[in-house]
């Protein structure tokens, strides 16, 4: 604990993890069912989660949900065979702005 100490007080801490999530939050997310653009983005907590440096989910008019994760390759895998253990899941990459959207 006393390494947390050289990071600043806990309220600076919490604002660096704070500031480092919001620096991944996509521009927009593509939705994988239709196409369109989700830009009504929300933040999921990764507490707990190793290697999962931000979640965000965005509800696509046509109902369904897009998900989208950044962190370490294995952990973002892991983390999208969870989701489609009970689900069909459309998996699909972008870029940060959107751009550039590729379904599997």
């Amino acid at each position: 604990m006393g390494q947390a100490k050289n990071r600043g007080s806990q309220a600076e801490r919490i604002a660096q993890a704070q500031a480092k999530v919001a620096a991944s939050r996509p521009e927009k997310l593509v939705c994988n069912s239709c196409g369109a653009d989700v830009s009504q983005i929300n933040p999921v907590s990764t507490r707990g989660l190793r290697g999962l440096d931000a979640i965000w989910v965005g509800q696509c008019d046509c109902g369904h949900t897009t998900f989208a994760a950044t962190g370490e390759p294995k952990a973002v895998d892991a983390f999208f065979f969870a989701l489609s253990e009970n689900t069909e899941l459309t998996l699909g990459s972008q870029s940060k702005d959107g751009g550039e959207h590729h379904t599997a």
